[in-house]
């Protein structure tokens, strides 16, 4: 009996040993966060309050060595630079090492091909010259030639994103884990939500530990980043597994357990009408909530009283309906729902182009008129 007892207990251990587990200090880094453009009809963003840069700190934090980081900011992000400079990254990686790559900035999406190519922006990019953009296959291409590692994480917050998702999945060379904050057809938000949830990912907030089991996956890092981008920015995250990465890759241990209510996204009720709110800690019998798309300023302890579930209203797959694209209304079929996201089918157009939209976008034919 003792026999069988020791067995179980070995193998049990053998199993958690045999978790596949993230390893900072063998991880390479290469981030692009573009806030300004040489072509200032791309719009700019402000480097006050970037996130991007939280997150390099944070990974800093968590053990990547720093000479293991490239992170090409706004004017110094040409196309070139940030090719070169991929490409000797890519030279000093090793066997066994991951890779994390992450871009910030604009996604462009060419409609003048019916595969709708996607690519990024760079800061000396220029609009209708795709020659100047950094096609998303070039980068894969340039993973595979030089890198020497085995594991290779993609993550992007911007417009089209999702296309990193779609070419992971045609690669077969490494293990590819893929977090955008949008499908390839879809277009991103200008906030910082995505990028937080990486931060969040990073650091092992316990917010994203869906199990509660002490660690944070890539599975359930992929399900927080979807609740967050809809609840949030009303659009729905990417992401994908492709050459036999593992979803349940641990990248963080958590400290404790969340409390109460803490991280539940609902609706707040103030001077009679009802706001999304977040709940950011509960304690006393009263939940500090954050109000989205609010300053921060306004964040505020509130009964529970004042607080209702979320229930986002959506309309049934099949529903015939009209969906608005750069001021333009289209005929379209709803084919199924998300998380308050409805995916749909624009009548006489192909597959490709097929996205995620809110309801705000939607309405019934002859509602216009």
């Amino acid at each position: 009996m003792r026999f069988v007892l020791a067995l179980a207990a070995l193998l049990f251990a053998t199993a958690l040993h045999a978790q596949t587990t993230w390893q900072p200090e063998k991880t390479w880094v290469f981030a692009v966060g573009v806030l300004q453009y040489q072509n200032k009809k791309l719009g700019t963003w402000p480097d006050e309050g970037r996130v991007d840069a939280v997150m390099i700190d944070a990974l800093k934090k968590r053990g990547v060595p720093e000479d293991h980081i490239t992170f090409i900011k706004n004017e110094q992000a040409t196309r070139d630079h940030c090719v070169n400079s991929l490409d000797e990254l890519l030279a000093k990686t090793r066997e066994g090492d991951t890779l994390m790559f992450y871009f910030a900035g604009h996604g462009s999406r060419d409609f003048a091909d019916a595969k709708r190519p996607v690519s990024l922006i760079c800061y000396d990019s220029k609009p209708k010259f795709a020659k100047t953009f950094w096609h998303i296959p070039l980068i894969y291409d340039a993973i595979e030639k030089g890198f020497q590692g085995a594991t290779v994480l993609l993550t992007a917050d911007c417009c089209h994103s999702g296309a990193l998702a779609e070419e992971a999945r045609k690669r077969k060379k490494f293990k590819y884990g893929v977090l955008t904050s949008a499908h390839a057809t879809s277009r991103s938000t200008g906030n910082w939500t995505f990028t937080q949830a990486l931060v969040d990912l990073i650091q092992g907030s316990a917010l994203l530990d869906a199990n509660e089991d002490g660690t944070v996956t890539f599975q359930e890092a992929a399900s927080y980043c979807e609740a967050e981008m809809s609840f949030s920015e009303e659009q729905l995250s990417c992401s994908a597994a492709a050459g036999g990465f593992d979803v349940n890759t641990g990248f963080a241990k958590t400290e404790g357990k969340r409390s109460g209510r803490t991280g539940e996204r609902c609706e707040g009720e103030s001077e009679g009408k009802w706001y999304k709110v977040k709940i950011l800690a509960d304690k006393e019998g009263k939940c500090l909530v954050t109000w989205i798309g609010w300053d921060k300023k306004w964040d505020a302890w509130v009964e529970p009283a004042t607080l209702r579930k979320w229930q986002p209203k959506v309309l049934s797959g099949g529903t015939e309906v009209e969906v608005e694209f750069d001021g333009e209304w289209y005929k379209a079929k709803i084919m199924q729902t998300r998380l308050g996201m409805h995916f749909v089918h624009y009548d006489g157009f192909p597959d490709s182009d097929d996205e995620w939209v809110p309801l705000k976008r939607i309405r019934m034919p002859g509602e216009g008129k």
